[in-house]
């Protein structure tokens, strides 16, 4: 069963009637809402048909099928002024990417992919990628986006990739054939399936942009066979439509073809509204569905275009500033939150308004100087007047006098003035009495026409190129402590509306995990830590110029010390070199204590005042132990601390052999020993503590003489002091120390492993030591293995 009522009756009919129709409409289809709460982030997902009109059955369409549309129509809310910025497809997608009417990027007309015609139309090949676009404020959200179907933004060789507007995953093109022009809003459908399967729980963005009705328009059998048996009579239309429709021939054949594409877009749609249904997403996803200007005109003799789409009462056509050429359906649904099966007859949107509309739904900034405004809350049920009017501007020609509309265009509240320099008389309508602009009461509003005109011309004078000029700016410095959030606003005009990028040190800025916002007017810095200070820059840039805008941020943070000196064991007369890592901000001090008492540099003494300390010339015996040995007092303007103490111990010539070993049954180890004495008592065996060249106090560093294996050979770790010679079979000398590696041969220790082999050295953690790695095939016939290490003076 369809419900219907002429377009006519719709847009005169008051809002309490409107409402009984589409309560009346719900009813039949059996559609049902439940309350969905405003706290979980919201989907989004924007429909656009191309070049389609008023060509929905329950918007009055007197014979087209659009069952899935209907559905959407009484699940939602119709604003019956909504507007698209003009009346051809590329500068109306602009004005939805970005919130600004497109003529300010230069882009007026079409796109062409000859771009030859856009360089006599002083036209770009493309949409700037650097200004604030729709898809980044939902990237910055935390949203994944995604594109499919026609994009027409971007034009050339040197045009820029999609993911250079934001945009995660895309598709644009098919193979082309006629079954492509028949179905092609279909494979977008799955396409964005597609995109939403792979989604799992990410809040997502989407643009579904159908390519449909743009001509070719190419219906199959299948789709006519829909109409088998059906007439189109054109009297069934209203006002200009019908006066269209009269004088157009075959006109049985072109609605035939058009109604049954528009069927098979319906149908693509209703696909999509069924698979949000069965995965759980349509309750908490605003979908919006629109036309991107008026429906094509069959007197432009298109053999690949049928012109027969509906414009309802309105005058003009594609092509048109007039309220056929720009003014579209529109349907909003977000169930438990946009009020279904209601109309909105007097809220006057625009395609302007989504991007800052969009970025106060995901809780995010809205850019400033934008022609849109954020109409959230009227796409949400709360109708409201307009703050800001709206201005059309197109360049080309439409067909016939009753279309071809003056180059300028405003709607400010109830009026709206058509106007270009030279014409003997602009042309004023009051759209609430005269919807269909048939009474031009210029001559009788004269003070109206003055201040429209004047808001024309103001609007003309800003398309002219102007170097940014920023408004508002960060202070000069800023003092931040670490974990807290930084954000920085530049506001700045231009012509075109410039674009913006930070820089820090110099650097250009990305977006990541905590910072947000590098190539907008808002840059926001989460968790700051010492790695953030810094001197930051905002470039604002458009063709006609460059601006820039600075902050110094400078993170305040006490010292940590991260790496403490540790104790150094030497033989009589080395150099001991003690060292502390510190964490704090600019200007960081030091100073090197002895058991409490400040060191100056001289006799021996050097980098008392710096991170590292080295005393050359110890005699033996010493032996300094915690406090009493070296410590590193650190500051800074915020705070201070003292680092750990660390000792020295100085043996003289003749001290023992160091020996450790490790027993290993082929199937794994079985234990390790050593006989060596821990002459200090700090609980790390004489060996570790000159071998390992490391902190015997770092439980991290054991062991310092391992054996593991690794598949089926053995690998033997060992700790040493850098600046040796390798002399083969794991035997390594230094000026000091001569490392061996030997096996247990019966009741013998032999330096037998011929088989082992060098695979790696590496520094330890401190420098002055390193960790080498030798690999062996084991002989496995026996049993097990007894493996040691042995360091002796040389």
């Amino acid at each position: 069963m369809r419900v219907h009522f002429p377009l006519s009756s719709l847009l005169c009919a008051n809002a309490g009637q409107v409402v009984v129709w589409l309560m009346l409409v719900s009813l039949v289809s059996g559609v049902g809402g439940t309350a969905q709460g405003e706290g979980d982030p919201p989907n989004v997902i924007m429909i656009l048909v191309d070049d389609m009109g008023w060509d929905i059955a329950a918007l009055g369409h007197p014979h087209v099928k659009t069952p899935n549309l209907d559905r959407l129509v009484s699940e939602g809310r119709v604003f019956e002024n909504f507007y698209v910025a003009s009346p051809v497809c590329s500068p109306t997608r602009v004005s939805f990417m970005t919130g600004h009417q497109p003529s300010r990027f230069g882009i007026h007309d079409f796109i062409s992919s000859n771009l030859r015609v856009n360089m006599r139309r002083n036209m770009p090949n493309y949409l700037d990628t650097d200004v604030v676009l729709v898809t980044d404020v939902a990237k910055r959200a935390g949203y994944r986006t995604g594109h499919f179907g026609k994009w027409h933004l971007s034009r050339g060789s040197n045009a820029p990739k999609l993911t250079d507007y934001g945009i995660d995953e895309f598709r644009t093109s098919w193979p082309i054939n006629n079954h492509y022009w028949s179905y092609s809003s279909h494979y977008f459908v799955d396409a964005a399936i597609g995109f939403l399967d792979a989604n799992g729980d990410q809040p997502f963005y989407l643009n579904l942009w159908f390519f449909q009705m743009h001509d070719p328009l190419v219906a199959s059998s299948a789709q006519k066979r829909v109409y088998d048996g059906e007439t189109f009579p054109v009297e069934n239309f209203d006002s200009y439509m019908r006066d269209y429709c009269v004088s157009m021939p075959d006109a049985h054949e072109r609605f035939l073809e058009y109604n049954a594409v528009m069927t098979s877009v319906d149908g693509a749609v209703g696909r999509l509204l069924d698979y949000l249904e069965q995965a759980g997403l349509a309750e908490n996803t605003l979908l919006l569905f629109t036309s991107d200007n008026g429906p094509e005109d069959y007197r432009l003799n298109l053999s690949s275009s049928t012109g027969c789409g509906n414009t309802g009462r309105f005058r003009g056509r594609k092509r048109s500033i007039y309220e056929g050429g720009v003014r579209m359906p529109c349907i909003a649904r977000w169930p438990g939150v946009i009020p279904a099966g209601t109309v909105d007859t007097t809220s006057v949107i625009c395609s302007s308004d989504w991007l800052p509309s969009i970025a106060t739904l995901l809780g995010e900034f809205v850019p400033p100087f934008l022609d849109g405004e954020d109409r959230l809350e009227v796409l949400k049920g709360t109708p409201s007047a307009r703050a800001t009017p709206i201005v059309w501007e197109y360049r080309s020609d439409a067909v016939g006098p009753l279309s071809n509309a003056p180059q300028f265009a405003i709607r400010d509240g109830r009026w709206k003035l058509l106007w270009e320099e030279g014409l003997a008389e602009p042309e004023l309508y009051d759209l609430v009495d005269d919807p269909e602009e048939r009474h031009n009461v210029a001559a009788l509003e004269s003070a109206v026409v003055a201040t429209l005109r004047q808001k024309i011309e103001d609007f003309q004078g800003e398309l002219a190129p102007r170097v940014p000029e920023i408004h508002s700016q960060p202070p000069a410095n800023e003092t931040s402590d670490p974990g807290d959030s930084v954000s920085w606003m530049v506001e700045a005009s231009g012509s075109p509306p410039p674009a913006f990028q930070w820089y820090r040190n110099g650097v250009a800025l990305e977006n990541r995990s905590g910072l947000q916002g590098a190539s907008s007017p808002l840059l926001t810095i989460e968790n700051v830590g010492l790695s953030d200070t810094g001197d930051y820059v905002c470039e604002v840039k458009n063709s006609a110029g460059t601006v820039e805008s600075s902050v110094q941020l400078t993170v305040e943070l006490a010292p940590t010390v991260t790496r403490h000196p540790v104790p150094v064991f030497l033989w009589d007369g080395g150099v001991a070199s003690y060292s502390v890592s510190v964490i704090a901000s600019e200007p960081i001090s030091y100073q090197w204590l002895r058991n409490g008492v400040a060191l100056s540099d001289g006799g021996g003494i050097e980098g008392s005042r710096t991170a590292n300390l080295l005393i050359g010339g110890l005699p033996a015996p010493l032996s300094l132990s915690g406090s009493a040995g070296y410590r590193c007092q650190v500051w800074n303007p915020v705070g201070a601390i003292l680092s750990e103490g660390a000792g020295v111990t100085v043996i003289a010539p003749g001290a023992p052999t160091f020996e450790t070993w490790h027993v290993f049954h082929l199937g794994g180890p079985v234990g390790s020993g050593t006989y060596e004495e821990d002459s200090d008592g700090d609980g790390w065996n004489n060996f570790h503590e000159f071998a390992g060249v490391t902190n015997p106090n770092d439980d991290r560093s054991k062991p310092y003489f391992d054996v593991v294996w690794v598949g089926d050979a053995l690998e033997v770790h060992y700790n040493r002091w850098r600046g040796g010679v390798e002399t083969g079979f794991g035997s390594y000398e230094t000026p000091e120390l001569r490392y061996e590696l030997e096996i247990l041969e019966a009741t013998n220790w032999e330096s037998s492993l011929e088989l082992l082999s060098l695979v790696r050295t590496e520094p330890t953690i401190e420098t002055t030591g390193e960790r080498v790695v030798y690999r062996a095939l084991l002989p496995f016939s026996r049993p097990s293995l007894i493996l040691r290490l042995k360091v002796s003076q040389r």
